[in-house]
């Protein structure tokens, strides 16, 4: 009988640690869940918030684009852009210039890099002027600066001074 008042106690006691464990799991289920959900709404509120900030640049360098003072600060950061722009459109020049095509300053067609003049809107093209990295050596900038002829297409090495084809000067 000693024995099974044993086994009894012995129940009560797993029983009792088994009920308050499950309870403290399910607590810490519980609050690391709410922590989760939480932590997921920060990271939506910041991205928010970086949505926000993206689009207050984009207000500021618009109003420096429209001529509107935006302050020593931010006219500074809107120049950086500028500059940036800048680059981006020489490398895609360069890209163009790599697959024997540009693109007519007048009417944004793709003409072969050669064109005298727009197959499409019949306009004169200026020569094709290439910027260079200057990490690069002086030989090399002359060599990479290929131009291409306004009278006759000819593309001719950057130190050229006259075309190899026509004659036309190149520095007037």
């Amino acid at each position: 009988m000693e024995f099974m008042k044993k086994i009894e106690e012995i129940s009560k006691i797993v029983g009792s640690t088994a009920s308050s464990t499950y309870n403290t799991v399910a607590d810490k289920s519980g609050k690391l869940i709410e922590e989760t959900k939480l932590k997921l709404a920060i990271s939506d509120k910041e991205a928010d918030i970086e949505k926000i900030y993206q689009e207050m640049g984009k207000t500021v360098y618009d109003m420096y684009k429209n001529g509107e003072d935006v302050g020593k600060a931010f006219t500074k950061e809107c120049k950086k852009i500028d500059k940036d722009n800048k680059d981006i459109s020489d490398m895609n020049t360069k890209i163009l210039y790599n697959k024997g095509v540009r693109v007519c300053a007048v009417c944004g067609e793709i003409i072969p890099v050669e064109s005298t003049f727009c197959q499409n809107c019949g306009e004169k093209q200026k020569p094709v002027k290439l910027k260079v990295d200057k990490k690069g050596s002086k030989k090399e900038e002359e060599k990479n600066e290929d131009k291409v002829c306004p009278t006759c297409g000819q593309i001719c090495e950057g130190k050229a001074k006259f075309c190899a084809k026509c004659g036309y000067q190149f520095d007037k």
